[in-house]
């Protein structure tokens, strides 16, 4: 199973380096990697998520000491096209399929975007599950990276920082259990100097969920990290309950008047109540899994479903290239016979070259 893990045929080695990266969607992690590996993720530019399921990245950092780093792409827990239940799943289905076969992280590099004015519910939600992943023991394998300094007056950075670093909520708890802090510029430099702190300490790391799961032999639901999710599950659960019982209050009082108009919004605004309910009753089910049914699901592919995997991720690649190239040049057409050779033109000369359906999303 350890090819499935590590993405194309990758085998890793005892004296390899491995760094899960991890954060909110935007923070920086495809731009990172970017830096290290010449196989490169999606970088895209709206507020949806690129990165749908753990893959990997390896290069050769060049020392000294030499060694392979094998870099490790993870969703965040604000994914813009899954709940926080499915990427829970993933996440879990990997760390613990890895950690059966005695692959052992070296560190973790969470990424924070310093331009962000203020601690929002989701970057907070993020930092709370990140640390039950990991719990107390593993936080001294982390490094707490602040990127986009470009993108913000330094003194403003500087005082959020402090801010970050001196709120137990946020930074604080984990600095105190041995979390390091860096600034991370999106350079070359920057970006290997991340990668060496771990090179260098070459130490591994176990994650508690990796221990409750595969250890303790837990199931999901019966995680730290789970127990986080499910809370705010029943939470939501509880409130849609409750708005759905005013609800029918309401729709009974309009059928008593007769008032059609009503009657049919409230069904509708019903409807779609009962949805959410039992979107919910299935992120809960869904995490009452365990470890053996997760690596089942998860990596008992047949070979045609890893090979489309693969096909959907170069097309992606492709069409951010060819993205990028057309917002780059603006070519004139200037004989008429070269038009047949174009994908398009638009009135002003510029062409696109190839298809631009594809959606385009943000830094992971």
């Amino acid at each position: 199973m350890a090819s499935d893990l590590f993405s194309d045929g990758v085998k890793p080695g005892t004296n390899d380096v491995i760094i899960a990266l991890m954060g909110m969607t935007g923070a920086g992690k495809s731009s990172l990697i970017s830096l290290c590996s010449e196989k490169k993720p999606v970088i895209g530019h709206d507020l949806n998520s690129c990165t749908q399921s753990v893959d990997t990245y390896p290069f050769v950092y060049d020392g000294p000491p030499k060694k392979r780093v094998i870099l490790v792409d993870t969703p965040g827990f604000d994914d813009s096209t899954r709940s926080d239940a499915e990427v829970l799943r993933e996440l879990a289905a990997w760390l613990t399929a890895t950690y059966a076969k005695k692959i052992r992280l070296s560190g973790i590099i969470y990424l924070h975007r310093i331009n962000q004015p203020r601690m929002q519910g989701s970057a907070r939600k993020n930092i709370m599950m990140f640390k039950k992943l990991c719990g107390d023991n593993a936080l001294q394998n982390v490094i707490l990276a602040t990127t986009m300094w470009d993108l913000v007056d330094e003194d403003v950075g500087a005082a959020r920082e402090k801010q970050l670093i001196n709120t137990k909520e946020f930074w604080g708890y984990m600095t105190s259990k041995g979390s390091k802090t860096y600034r991370h510029d999106n350079t070359d430099q920057s970006a290997m100097k991340l990668i060496g702190h771990f090179v260098k300490t070459d130490s591994k790391m176990t994650l508690e969920i990796q221990e409750e799961m595969v250890d303790q032999h837990k199931s999901l639901d019966g995680t730290a990290a789970a127990a986080t999710v499910e809370a705010k599950l029943e939470h939501e659960r509880a409130r849609f309950a409750a708005e759905l019982r005013n609800l029918e209050i309401d729709l009974r009082e309009a059928i008593r008047q007769k008032d059609n108009e009503s009657m049919e919004a409230l069904r509708e605004e019903r409807a779609k109540y009962m949805a959410d309910l039992a979107e919910i009753k299935a992120a809960q089910e869904s995490l009452r899994t365990t470890m053996e049914k997760l690596h089942e699901e998860r990596y008992a592919q047949p070979e045609e479903a890893t090979k489309e995997q693969q096909k959907v991720h170069q097309v992606k690649l492709a069409t951010e290239s060819t993205n990028q190239t057309s917002r780059s040049f603006n070519i004139e057409i200037a004989a008429s016979g070269s038009t047949d050779k174009l994908a398009s033109a638009d009135r002003t000369g510029t062409i696109n070259l190839g298809s631009s359906d594809a959606p385009t999303c943000v830094n992971t």
